[in-house]
């Protein structure tokens, strides 16, 4: 019962954070940001969930990335987005979180692992609510389905885009872009 209860609990908080966002209620309060620490900050937030499937979750900070962006909701997306990764990677698999400054200027964060990966069909269906991809991203992984959805909601919010492009070989890629400073 306290884990349905959590997992209620959660499932109400993210429509809450969707419907204020969507109301244009989300309070936001931008600020100027180091990317670096922010998603270090939330790569070792989450660091034990990987520990526990045996996962290497590594980060590369290629330089220093300053962004203009509203914390919470940046830290919100990226954590939902590693937080996905780091379910659908198989016990004993690979995260990668980097962030750079493009060379025309935007600040980039990519997650990358060596999961099932995202066939290119479903990769913009998957920011939809409640959507779920077939097969091997099942609801027996956990979740509802809202936290791409917030985590897009977040990235547009900061004037940013996400998205999950192809790479080479198993796993998905998904790239946060933000504009610069």
């Amino acid at each position: 019962m306290l884990e349905e209860t959590e997992r209620l609990t959660q499932l109400v908080d993210s429509l809450l954070t969707l419907a204020r966002g969507d109301a244009g209620k989300a309070n936001l309060a931008p600020h100027l940001l180091d990317l670096n620490a922010l998603v270090g900050e939330v790569v070792e937030d989450l660091r034990i969930l990987s520990e526990e499937k045996n996962q290497t979750l590594s980060t590369s900070f290629r330089s220093s990335v300053m962004v203009t962006a509203d914390e919470p909701t940046l830290r919100q997306a990226v954590s939902n987005v590693l937080h996905n990764a780091i379910v659908y990677t198989p016990k004993g698999g690979h995260i990668e979180v980097h962030t750079a400054k493009a060379e025309d200027g935007n600040a980039v964060i990519d997650i990358i692992d060596d999961g099932p990966g995202i066939p290119e069909s479903e990769r913009t269906k998957v920011f939809d609510r409640f959507y779920r991809v077939k097969g091997a991203r099942s609801r027996e992984e956990g979740g509802v389905g809202l936290g791409l959805a917030i985590a897009q909601w977040a990235v547009k919010a900061n004037a940013g885009a996400i998205a999950f492009l192809d790479r080479e070989g198993p796993g998905a890629l998904c790239r946060i872009t933000l504009p610069p400073v």
